[in-house]
């Protein structure tokens, strides 16, 4: 009988006219995502072949005038003379246009890197890099870190070089990225929206679960676990198409790439940094996902026990999932003089957490992946104390009472 109310509960959610538009509309936006935006996607480290050669053009008119004129010129910072400095960057400029023209992005990476090695300036000069930012000179610095870190673990391993790999666009690259930044909070959503009228969608057909051999709790647990595998399952399948199309237009990746993580913040130094493996990433990021989509699944169903309203439970699920935004800023490090690492809306976002970014964005060390799971499970616990309660005060006659 649970196999057939579990297969009967998933075929629901799966045929539901709310949610079929709903994913309809993920794919559209899937795929702007792979063909318009992340090929138009501009970083730091985006290569401007049409601006290099203006600078190019430019810097050799400038070297012809000072030829003529015999003046070299003395640059006042370091007493170098302006010719020599112009002609070195010249020839720089000039072989990293030449390496990309030519796609031999191994040359190019080699000269980025050697430059970039012993002129850091180049990152944490740039006004416009982070320039929002409140503290734009440690989030430049840290950038420049990780960085050197990818270079270095381009460099050290014997792979092929592309532009998908050195712009962070090859399938596994724009997956961290994305997990990273808000992919933790599409998938909550979408298993928030998924779930918020698992409840609510009987009522109008309160008869055909009279005659039901399942407990009212045994109903409830039921429904969370056919929502949170049909969950998981979207997750999976849209991974992988997105995964799959990026991999077709910029190369599938490595899971041995080398993921910059800090594990200190004391000196802002390159001694606090370390890497963690592509796969071992991803592997993490999946069990916390798991996680988290059961939570919230359970979350729904406690708060749909409270309102039988199938919109609010969406409204007050979606608030409590974006509950840090509305209070997070740089400096945020307690809560009500607790600190913040105790609360469990701080690892929603568990890419930062394992990649030590929450640490160094609030400068501070209390926010761990151990403790992190330690939090999320206490508060799932505590959930489903409230859920088995819940279920015996508001019991299925009581909840699919009209009025």
């Amino acid at each position: 009988m649970n196999r057939t109310y579990l297969k009967h509960e998933f075929l629901i959610t799966a045929r539901s006219m709310k949610n079929i538009p709903f994913v309809v509309f993920i794919g559209v936006l899937l795929l702007c995502y792979c063909f318009l935006l992340l090929p138009n996607e501009q970083v730091k480290e985006t290569f401007y072949p049409e601006k290099t050669k203006e600078y190019l053009t430019m810097l050799d008119a400038e070297q012809q005038f000072r030829l003529q004129k015999g003046n070299t010129g003395v640059v006042l910072f370091s007493g170098m003379p302006v010719y020599a400095n112009n002609a070195y960057y010249y020839s720089l400029y000039s072989a990293l246009l030449t390496a990309y023209e030519d796609k031999n992005y191994d040359r190019f990476l080699h000269l980025r890197a050697s430059y970039l090695e012993n002129n850091v300036w180049e990152y944490t000069n740039d006004k416009e890099f982070f320039k929002d930012s409140p503290f734009p000179g440690k989030d430049r610095e840290h950038a420049y870190h990780q960085t050197m870190i990818r270079f270095e673990d381009y460099l050290s391993n014997n792979r092929p070089i592309t532009y998908g790999l050195l712009m962070e666009k090859t399938g596994l690259q724009a997956l961290q990225k994305f997990l990273l930044n808000y992919g933790m909070y599409f998938f909550l959503f979408c298993a928030i929206f998924f779930s918020s009228d698992v409840l609510t969608r009987n009522r109008k057909n309160r008869s055909v679960l009279q005659g039901l051999p399942l407990t009212w709790y045994r109903q409830l647990n039921l429904k969370t676990l056919s929502t949170f595998l049909y969950t998981s399952l979207f997750a999976l399948v849209t991974i992988v198409i997105a995964v799959g199309l990026i991999s077709i237009q910029y190369g599938f990746g490595y899971l041995n790439l080398d993921v910059p993580i800090m594990i200190a913040q004391q000196t802002f130094t390159r001694e606090e940094y370390d890497v963690l493996s592509m796969g071992t990433f991803i592997g993490i990021m999946a069990v916390a996902m798991l996680v988290l989509v059961y939570l919230f699944t359970r979350l729904t169903i406690a708060i749909g026990l409270l309102v039988k309203n199938e919109w609010v439970v969406l409204i007050i699920c979606s608030a409590l999932l974006f509950l840090e935004q509305f209070y997070f800023t740089r400096t945020t490090r307690t809560l009500g003089g607790i600190d913040i690492s105790s609360f469990p809306q701080t690892y929603i976002d568990f890419g930062k957490v394992v990649t030590g970014e929450k640490n160094f964005l609030l400068n501070v060390e209390t926010i761990t992946m151990t403790k992190g799971i330690v939090v999320l499970l206490i508060t799932l616990l505590l959930l489903e104390v409230c859920i088995w309660v819940l279920s015996r005060i508001v019991n299925k006659r009581r909840f699919y009472k009209i009025g």
